[in-house]
């Protein structure tokens, strides 16, 4: 059993205007209406973008001419029918970017004193339609910037409207699947549903320039039961079941965010992932990255899982593989992507985009081997501009596409990286890598602009695995621009040639190896013939890449860490031969015959040497000389000629290698992983605003990463709670004196405001009166004895835990994980409050560090499952099964 949990409940949030899209909806009137207009065969008037509008089936083209870059302030307007959920992303986005809701609904309200309804049935159509118009107008020409525009209306006479807004702004059409819609609705025709979706899809789209589908969210029970026993366990949060339903609006929220960090100029929207080291590296100039190939089909007919196809890939490549089949086109000459068709593969993307965070590559194969007819050609440039819509990190497109269509292509990418692609699958019709066309494809991809090129033929032999070096010397004096070229052979016997290629290589996921060769006739899709496993085992086997080479993590008693499980299952899933092993001492100085070791990959750094760790380092990155302290240690085998570490040091390209250590770079992953449990664990209703208010409890180098978090996450109120109140003092004042100096390079959006720092001294002290409770905590006190002092019997003050809408606390013990603010929490779990422990924290911060130490993507939830896996019983008092079970139902 599972029950569902919408992003379109609509929910108070303090300081938000709530907005309200239970209104009468008369979907007879508008379906009866766009039914009268085909009834009598009106041809429809086109608008500007050369798209019917929407009492036809097509879908939508963007906009001629080449699309301009939104200003960072620009308004975004979130357009869709009702159910959908754009109220709640408006609340997300408004909360995020710190600006107010526009509701035209309600604006209308307003100005008439009537619903649009209720006017409508006063003053009769026509008034109606230009009162509209009116306020539609004023509305759009008086919010220009800092907006977030919330807006159900589809009216033809409307579009004008719209088209020129969508010219210097986004407009974002929110699609839902029918079933959510309906029971929003509570419309029990289905067929009314239907037509409904049909409608309002082509309706938006024809004014929409991106599309978000807002996946609904499933929210699975322990063991599959819903009664209302299992119900309260896991509200109550006492580890026997999943988190609370309310939590899975936080994939939600990330998945909006990210979507919105695509369109929105670069640092105009915070976004977690900023935080990881190869968030800010472009996939392209990483070297042996690989593209996880994933056929449409299979992602309609749910035949994926979200470990297996994220495990060892650097990009997930969504081939849409049914584009001409005799299901989806008729080539009548009227050949036309239709709603229901475009509807389907929104949500394709969206629930792999909601799952993951690595890019996504949309790929729609060229039907045959040379040109296309006019039908072929419509339907591919559909496809391809409906992925447009979709805003994908990367998005391919044929080269042997005319030049005035790929011309259109390239100009309507706005932030999707255009690949310009030939494959020819047919041994027949596949010229030699010594053909001149192959340098003509790629001199058409520099001057069309496209930002790659992806060349790929069936290999008939060995040799043709080396002939494709005499591609790559000609691309090498090509001049400019130099364009990153994908290219290598298919089919078994390109493999060899396959592993070698740097750059996004496409590669099959391992649970589709044996069944590749099974794939349905009517499919376009060709799959890859190798895993990623398999070309990473290959680059090791043929010396290329990837030597043996040593990890640890180093600290006074390491013995019992979770971090070596973690990262050796990470390293084998991969196919890498390096070996992560724990390293115990009492004296930092017993490492430096580690560090030094030729084949010396890096440490985690653990307790009691995170601050003293800094002597060995010769450079810091400027999270860890905020914090004062570093948990993972990376070694440099290449400086420059003046000694300094190279800007690009830590690029993966210099990683997997062997060779003398020349300098070791420090860095601090612990805010990272204290981040992103936080972000976890806060609901939607607990939003980062203004008052929020943040409560440390400790003030040594754990503590400073929880206060470095919180500034992360743009927290202006945080208060400090220390035995020693002079411990305290001193962690005020060196953050205080780095923001003073704007030393800290802060990734929230702080409205220009100042942070506020606050000491409470005693814990029987009452909370600030001044203040709003606390809804972040995080504690950062040891659990276990150390030295002869008992171990601390701290419990948060009930004064201090009166947030209505609770909050999270995260726990840092790693040897216990019942402390006693652990139980204190979860017995508060029925008024909201998360917790997050070790088990949590271990794999958040790890993901960052493998990162670090491989240059490849952590397989998250496999490192997840891993902790929980490796965690020994008797550290805790309750089953650790039903986390397991609710991995896929995480945040990525």
């Amino acid at each position: 059993m599972a029950s569902v949990a919408v992003a379109g409940v609509k929910r108070r949030h303090t300081g938000v205007p709530i907005i309200d899209e239970r209104q009468s909806y008369d979907v007879c009137s508008n379906l009866e209406s766009s039914k009268r207009q085909r009834r009598h065969d009106i041809s429809p008037k086109q608008n500007h973008r050369g798209v019917s509008l929407p009492n036809t089936t097509s879908n939508t083209p963007p906009k001629l001419g080449p699309a301009a870059p939104f200003e960072p302030n620009a308004s975004i307007m979130l357009v869709g029918v009702r159910g959908s959920g754009k109220s709640t992303l408006a609340i997300i986005a408004s909360t995020a970017m710190k600006r107010r809701i526009v509701d035209v609904d309600k604006t209308f309200q307003d100005v008439t004193g009537l619903s649009a309804v209720a006017y409508k049935r006063a003053h009769g159509p026509i008034e109606y339609r230009q009162r509209q118009h009116w306020i539609l107008e004023t509305t759009l020409a008086s919010h220009q910037q800092d907006c977030i525009i919330v807006s159900s209306w589809m009216e033809p006479g409307l579009h004008g409207l719209l088209e020129k807004f969508a010219a210097s702004h986004p407009v974002i059409h929110i699609a839902r699947d029918a079933e959510a819609i309906q029971r929003y609705l509570k419309v029990a025709d289905e067929s009314r549903i239907r037509e409904l979706m049909k409608y309002t899809a082509s309706a938006f789209r024809a004014v929409a320039n991106f599309e978000f589908f807002n996946v609904s969210e499933r929210c699975s029970t322990l063991s599959g039961s819903a009664n209302a026993d299992t119900m309260d366990a896991t509200m109550r949060g006492n580890g026997l079941a999943s988190p609370a339903p309310y939590l899975t609006l936080k994939r939600a929220e990330r998945h909006f965010l990210k979507f919105l960090s695509l369109i929105m100029p670069a640092k105009s929207i915070p976004f977690i992932e900023s935080a990881f080291p190869l968030a800010s590296i472009p996939t392209e100039i990483r070297e042996f990255t690989y593209a996880v190939s994933v056929p449409l089909s299979r992602l309609l007919a749910h035949e994926w899982e979200t470990e297996d196809i994220e495990t060892g890939a650097d990009a997930i490549e969504i081939v849409i593989d049914d584009a001409f089949t005799s299901e989806q086109t008729s080539f009548s000459g009227t050949s036309q992507l239709s709603p229901e068709r475009a509807s389907q593969i929104s949500r394709a993307i969206g629930e792999v985009r909601r799952n993951v965070v690595i890019p996504i590559i949309y790929h729609v194969p060229w039907p045959a081997p040379t040109s296309i007819d006019d039908s072929r050609k419509a339907v591919y440039l559909e496809h391809v501009y409906h992925g447009l819509l979709l805003c994908p990190e990367y998005l391919t497109v044929d080269l042997r596409l005319d030049d005035r269509a790929l011309h259109r292509v390239v100009e309507q990418g706005r932030t999707s990286k255009i690949i310009g692609a030939v494959h020819f699958e047919s041994k027949s019709h596949s010229p030699p890598w010594t053909d001149p066309v192959w340098m003509s494809y790629y001199r058409k991809a520099q001057s069309s602009s496209c930002d790659l090129v992806k060349l790929t033929r069936p290999a008939l032999s060995m040799e043709d695995n080396f002939e494709i070096n005499i591609l790559r010397s000609f691309v090498s004096t090509a001049g400019q621009p130099r364009i990153p070229l994908v290219a290598y052979n298919t089919g078994p016997k390109g493999r060899h040639s396959a592993c070698l290629n740097k750059i996004l290589t496409s590669v099959l996921p391992e649970s589709l190896l044996k069944s590749s060769s099974g794939e349905s006739h009517a499919s376009s899709y060709i799959p890859p013939s190798l895993t990623p496993l398999q070309a990473t085992v290959a680059l090791r086997s043929s010396f290329a890449t990837d030597d043996a080479l040593k990890l640890y993590v180093v600290g006074a008693n390491c013995q019992h860490s979770l971090s070596p499980a973690m990262h050796n299952t990470a390293i084998r899933a991969l196919g890498m031969g390096h070996v992560y092993k724990p390293y115990s001492t009492d004296s930092l100085s017993d490492i430096r015959d580690l560090i030094h070791d030729v084949s010396f990959a890096g440490a985690s750094v653990g307790l009691p040497f995170k601050v003293e760790a800094i002597s060995l380092t010769h450079s810091l990155s400027t999270h860890a000389k905020a914090i004062g302290a570093v948990n993972t240690l990376i070694p440099v085998r290449h400086l420059n000629a003046d000694g300094s570490i190279p800007d690009d040091a830590l690029l993966s390209n210099a990683r997997n290698s062997a060779g003398p250590v020349l300098a070791l770079y420090g860095e601090n992953t612990d805010w990272i992983g204290i981040r992103a449990c936080i972000r976890r664990g806060l609901s939607p209703a607990n939003a980062v605003r203004a008052n929020t208010a943040g409560l440390v409890i400790g003030a040594g180098g754990m503590a400073r990463a929880a206060v470095y978090s919180m500034l992360q996450l743009g927290v202006q109120n945080i208060v400090v709670h220390n035995r020693s109140p002079e411990n305290a003092r001193k962690l005020v004042s060196h953050f205080e004196r780095l923001l003073s100096r704007d030393d800290i390079p802060l990734l929230s959006k702080i409205d220009g405001g100042k942070t506020h720092f606050y000491i409470q001294q005693c814990r029987d002290d009452p909370w600030p009166e001044h203040l709003r409770q606390p809804t972040i905590v995080v504690s950062c006190i040891p659990s276990q004895q150390t030295g002869d002092q008992p171990p601390p019997n701290f419990t948060l003050p009930d004064a201090w835990m009166r947030s209505p809408t609770g909050g999270v606390v995260v726990d840092f013990s790693y040897k216990v994980l019942d402390t006693p603010v652990i139980l204190q929490t979860r017995a508060e779990a029925h008024r909201g409050w998360v917790v997050m422990d070790s088990l949590d924290l271990l794999p958040e911060q790890g993901f960052a560090q493998f990162e670090l130490f491989t240059g490849r993507r952590a397989p998250r939830r496999l490192m997840r499952a891993e902790v929980l896996k490796s965690s020994p019983d008797e550290e805790r008092s309750y089953p650790l099964q039903p986390r397991l079970d609710c991995i896929t139902e995480q945040e990525p």
